[in-house]
């Protein structure tokens, strides 16, 4: 043998060797192998290489459609290098056979192979997967180019597809303590809709343990779902949606935030294919292996950091807002793009009249923008006690309905047979008494809230508290404002006009648009008061009595928007009062760190009606209460007259006395008119009604006979009186008192028969003494064109009553009307007893 022979192998020798590296290494690993000839026809492939190229047999195996494209250019120029026996390291991209559009990048590395002669006539090359490194590139690719955008999970899945093919992609967000694990599908690819809407999935006890001590894995779909702890979920709509598509196998795993003892599952990330047995050990691997965590937590954090911008708004939106239904349709819009639900509404309290009343609703578009349903303040009216948000009311706390078909606790299910979950959260204000608002939700999903959801509106509910109270307040403080009687003007610190109440409006005769940003000076005649102040040589809160500037006068083709009708301002129809001409104006500063002042307009017409009101209102009783004695003594003098008369007349038929007679009779009458016109006149008067003027101790009998002895005889012979043997005491106001007993008793005398009888009884008790009036009081009935006396008794019994128990009262006496058989009325007066003093 010579030196060639023993320097290298015969290539019987090395055929064999190779052969035995065929069996022993290449058709065993897991990266492709392939021996070709320099004409590039493969006369090797292990099973990693075929998989790899996507045939069944290295018959058809072909490097020009392998190496297609660019990727054939650089195989003619390693398979020179080959020809020079060099050894090759590159990469490159192939297609594969069976699918040229799936790429495949390979890193290559190149052997020449020898014959005996040296002569190199093939090469052998190994070709490594750099897919899992490519496919982690491209992840990160995306997560850095989609960031902030709604496309990232949708291009996540399909650059995940093309190595880990999958019928069904499924991103559920994970709510997790240590009591609870509630999850919602987030994300789906292809998207389906579920036949039975489902938002939040609650796991048991054996679920949840299960998920928390398993980091993810791959299964047989049907044979998981069919055994413990999962088979409890296999009745769910959406587990039994999953078998209707034929979903055999299922690769999961789980997406956590935070390290060490911080770590927490917040999403979990699975995959399903209808092909049996798709995913294995090696598919898990690079599963795991891949940056999924950073795409989806990226996706999430999307999610949050939208709804933390819109809460952001929603609160800028209430600090601007200054009308209650504004705030609350502001709030309702906010809830449902922040939360993505789809319907919400919010209900005000209304403890005055035991309802809870809608106060504005909106619901999600198809775009997931918030609309407003039309919901106008009190269209929809509750019960306080029954339903859901009377059980809020009661307890104060939230209400979450996951099912309202399987529940009855809060009374029938709700009329729409569409809404399928309810969310009822209270808003409390700061004396946190009873509930204000009620955020009420509902959705047409089952379990369409999670106890996170109940925790975050619960959170929002007490952070815009303190705004919905403020604007309520407002609100309210701006109704009473608007609706006073008195204009008010506020002003910046120039007097430009910031806003005015509607009395101004009508003031100076302009609408509100054209008041506000103008300067107050030119609306009065002679504004120098204003003038000082604006110069700040005035400060006081006086300015005194101004006369209001009139606009001139303008055609009614004008600006409709630079006068307001007196009538419509008014708010009545028909001619109104004309604005005034004088207003006696003062002053309030706003706070220094506001600057500006309030203005308050009063017309002086009213004041001064008020003061000669009262000054004839007091006049008015004084001539009452003055003119009883003279015109009691008067018509005594007269009624005597009268009688002497009449003696004189039927001894002696003289003409002159039957005149006579006529014409006291005649005086006796007018008289009679004027005292009860002066007695109606105190009665009516405020001042007597109110208060008693001078309590003094009276004998209540004595009066009585002095008033008897006032009567005229026919009146007299009609009244009866039942004294009381003892001298009776009380006190009470002399005037006041004469006026409630003179008023009924004419009211008596007036409507009773001719043969009709009044009796008057003193009935003494321990602490009070009652007077009673009784005599008939029959039906009026109508006499023709007029009414009789009877007619016009009962018309002064109905205005008298209630007067009459008011100045009862104010002596700290009683009042009482009593209905007796055969038309009979009783009037009870009750005087408090004297009262020993010193």
């Amino acid at each position: 043998m010579d030196d060639t022979a023993r320097e290298r192998p015969s290539s019987v020798a090395a055929a064999a060797l190779l052969g035995q590296m065929k069996r022993a290494i290449f058709d065993g690993s897991r990266i492709a192998v392939i021996q070709r000839d320099l004409e590039n026809h493969v006369l090797y492939a292990n099973a990693a290489a075929l998989a790899m190229s996507g045939v069944a047999h290295v018959e058809d195996l072909r490097l020009d459609l392998l190496f297609a494209g660019e990727a054939g250019r650089v195989l003619d120029d390693e398979t020179r290098g080959r020809r020079n026996g060099e050894l090759g390291a590159y990469r490159v991209t192939l297609a594969r056979q069976d699918d040229p559009s799936r790429q495949l990048a390979v890193e290559v590395t190149g052997l020449p192979l020898m014959d005996a002669r040296g002569q190199v006539v093939g090469s052998l090359g190994f070709f490594r997967s750099l897919q899992h490194q490519v496919l982690t590139d491209r992840l990160r690719e995306l997560t850095l180019r989609h960031a902030g955008r709604a496309d990232l999970l949708p291009s996540m899945a399909e650059a995940l597809r093309a190595e880990l093919p999958f019928d069904l992609m499924l991103v559920s967000r994970v709510v997790a303590d240590e009591q609870s694990w509630e999850s919602e599908i987030v994300f789906n690819h292809p998207p389906f809709q579920q036949d039975v809407p489902t938002a939040w999935y609650p796991l048991n006890e054996a679920q949840r343990v299960y998920m928390e001590t398993h980091d993810g894995g791959f299964h047989d779909f049907e044979t998981a779902m069919s055994e413990a702890p999962w088979a409890e979920m296999a009745d769910e709509p959406i587990c039994r949606q999953m078998h209707a598509m034929a979903l055999k196998s299922s690769m999961w795993r789980r997406i956590t935030r935070g390290q060490g003892d911080d770590e927490r599952t917040v999403a979990t990330l699975t995959l399903l294919s209808r092909e049996r047995g798709a995913y294995d050990e090696t598919q898990q691997a690079l599963f795991n292996q891949l940056p999924l965590v950073e795409t989806v937590l990226c996706a999430l954090d999307h999610a949050a950091q939208q709804r933390d911008e819109r809460q952001l708004r929603l609160f800028r939106d209430l600090n601007r807002s200054t009308d209650i239904q504004g705030a609350c349709r502001c709030l309702a819009d906010a809830l449902v793009e922040i939360f993505d639900w789809a319907h919400v509404a919010l209900f005000r309290v209304d403890s005055a009249r035991d309802a809870i009343v809608r106060v504005a609703s909106a619901r999600r578009d198809a775009m997931g923008h918030a609309v407003d349903t039309g919901a106008i303040w009190g269209d929809d009216v509750r019960d306080i006690r029954q339903g859901v948000l009377g059980h809020v009311v009661e307890s104060m706390s939230a209400v979450n309905v996951p099912d309202t078909t399987r529940t009855d606790a809060f009374g029938p299910p709700p009329e729409d047979p569409s809404i399928r979950s309810v969310l009822a959260v209270p808003i409390l204000f700061d004396d946190a008494e009873r509930v204000r608002f009620i955020v009420h939700v509902d959705d047409p999903r089952v379990n369409a809230f999670s106890r996170d959801h109940v925790a975050r509106l619960t959170g929002l509910a007490a952070e815009v508290a303190g705004a919905m109270q403020r604007i309520s307040d407002l609100t309210l403080l701006a109704e009473c404002v608007d609706n006073v009687s008195d204009p008010i003007i506020a002003t910046d610190a120039r007097l430009r006009i910031r806003r005015v109440n509607r009395a101004a409006e009508q003031l100076f005769d302009r609408s509100r648009q054209a008041l506000v940003g103008q300067s107050l000076l030119p609306l009065f005649e002679d504004p120098q008061p204003l003038e000082a102040l604006l110069r700040g040589t005035e400060a006081g809160e006086r300015i005194g009595e101004m006369r209001v500037a009139r606009p001139p006068c303008e055609s009614t083709s004008g600006d409709a928007g630079s006068s307001v009708e007196p009538a419509a301002a008014a708010g009545v129809s028909g001619a109104a009062e004309p604005p005034p001409t004088s207003v006696f104006v003062t002053r309030r500063d706003f706070p220094g760190q506001l600057g500006g002042h309030v203005f308050i307009a009063r017309d002086l017409r009213p004041i001064r009606r008020s003061v000669q009101l009262e000054f004839l209102e007091e006049t008015a009783y004084e001539l009452a209460v003055e003119t009883q004695a003279p015109l009691g003594l008067a018509m005594s003098w007269l009624e005597s007259q009268l009688e002497t008369a009449h003696e004189a007349t039927q001894k002696s038929a003289a003409r002159g006395d039957t005149t006579r007679m006529r014409d006291l009779q005649a005086v006796l009458r007018q008289l009679g008119r004027v005292k009860h016109a002066f007695t109606r006149l105190a009665m009516y008067n405020r001042e007597a009604r109110n208060r008693s003027r001078l309590p003094c101790v009276i004998r209540l009998d004595s009066e009585l006979q002095a008033l008897l002895a006032s009567l005229t005889v026919s009146e007299r012979a009609k009244v009866e009186l039942k004294g009381f043997e003892q001298a009776v005491e009380i006190e009470a106001d002399h005037t006041q008192l004469h006026i409630a007993v003179e008023s009924l008793l004419s009211v008596l005398l007036r409507a009773s028969p001719e043969t009709g009888r009044v009796l008057l009884t003193l009935v003494p008790d321990d602490d009070a003494v009652f007077l009673r009036l009784r005599g008939k009081l029959p039906p009026a009935r109508r006499q023709g064109a007029r009414f009789g006396a009877p007619e016009a008794a009962q018309a002064d019994l109905r205005l008298a009553n209630p007067l009459i128990a008011r100045l009862m009262k104010s002596q700290n006496g009683s009042f009482k009307l009593n209905a007796l058989p055969d038309d009979t009325t009783e009037f009870v007066l009750g005087f408090p007893h004297r009262r020993p003093h010193g």
